[in-house]
């Protein structure tokens, strides 16, 4: 009798610990990383029997190395620095898009440039690799001016503001709250273009580690399902969902958090459309030097698995 009470309790424990998975996300204080955010703090991923975490970092980037070196298990970025990640042999995996936006993204101007033209002989500061280098760069090139015409000067977002009230810099490309924070503290500075008025849409896909993808692929598609219910809820609640959020990002009010939120969609999906712009983005990195990789659509499709969100909700995928 007593062995069989033993033999219970071992056999309810495994079960409880097999339904509930622990999971570390890595987020930074940024609207972009709403949707990691909410699915923590809201328990979306709790009702998935994901026992989840936030392990809060400086900057989107800095989650990546997070976890690239271990420390978080799943975070969100823009498509270059999860390329340059993997091809410098990051094990990250790809599992889904957790945002879209034209207005994330934007150049930051002081009193010295009201044109395009006017960029030209300026110091723009920029976060090597990052998306929002690729912005810098598809400006260049849209508005006709030669790379070598502007200084760039490789800075970490945070620092970009400080750099710009110094005119150490006379321009910047980053991405929300640091786009809005230079325009509101640094005299005479103000937002010049966002992304979208470039001609530029960006995704913010979820990438895993791919040790969890392999190894505990339940654990990824219960993440995957409880992501999307947080991406759903968010696009009927942007209110609600900037105050979860606020907790994070610390704007300077929840309506100002909700207004940012909603520059951004929440799709909860995965499309070939995604992998087609990292193939032109990878194309451009390789050709920078900025990805160590030699084939593009290669590169892109050792990063992307789209099958764990076709496990997850097959109609949210056409792969």
């Amino acid at each position: 009798m007593r062995r069989s009470i033993v033999l219970l309790a071992m056999l309810w424990t495994a079960s409880a610990a097999a339904q509930t998975a622990n999971l570390t996300v890595g987020v930074a204080p940024s609207i972009d990383n709403t949707l990691l955010i909410v699915a923590v703090k809201h328990g979306f991923l709790a009702k998935e029997g994901v026992k989840a975490e936030l392990q809060l970092f400086d900057s989107s980037p800095g989650a990546l190395q997070g976890v690239v070196a271990g420390r978080a298990d799943i975070t969100n970025n823009t498509e270059p620095p999860h390329l340059a990640a993997r091809a410098r042999g990051g094990k990250i995996v790809q599992i889904m898009t957790g945002y879209q936006t034209g207005k994330q993204n934007a150049s930051v101007v002081n009193e010295t440039i009201s044109k395009d033209a006017d960029f030209i002989g300026k110091t723009i500061g920029v976060q090597r690799g990052s998306g929002a280098h690729y912005h810098l760069a598809w400006f260049l090139q849209r508005s006709k001016i030669p790379s070598d015409k502007v200084t760039l000067k490789f800075i970490d977002s945070p620092d970009q503001i400080a750099a710009l009230a110094r005119n150490d810099i006379q321009a910047f490309f980053a991405w929300e709250p640091y786009v809005s924070k230079a325009s509101e503290t640094v005299p005479k500075a103000r937002i010049y273009r966002r992304n979208e008025e470039d001609g530029l849409l960006f995704s913010g896909n979820i990438v895993m580690r791919e040790e969890i993808v392999k190894g505990q692929r339940d654990l990824a598609v219960r993440t995957v399902k409880g992501l999307i219910a947080a991406a759903d809820w968010i696009m009927k609640n942007p209110m609600d969902a900037a105050k979860v959020a606020n907790e994070v990002v610390k704007g300077p009010s929840v309506e100002v958090v909700a207004k940012q939120i909603q520059n951004l969609t929440w799709p909860g999906d995965f499309r070939r459309k995604v992998r087609d712009q990292e193939i032109g983005i990878a194309e451009w990195g390789i050709g920078m030097g900025l990805f160590p990789a030699k084939d593009a659509t290669k590169l892109v499709d050792e990063l992307i698995d789209p099958s764990i969100i076709k496990a997850a909700a097959p109609s949210r995928t056409d792969f």
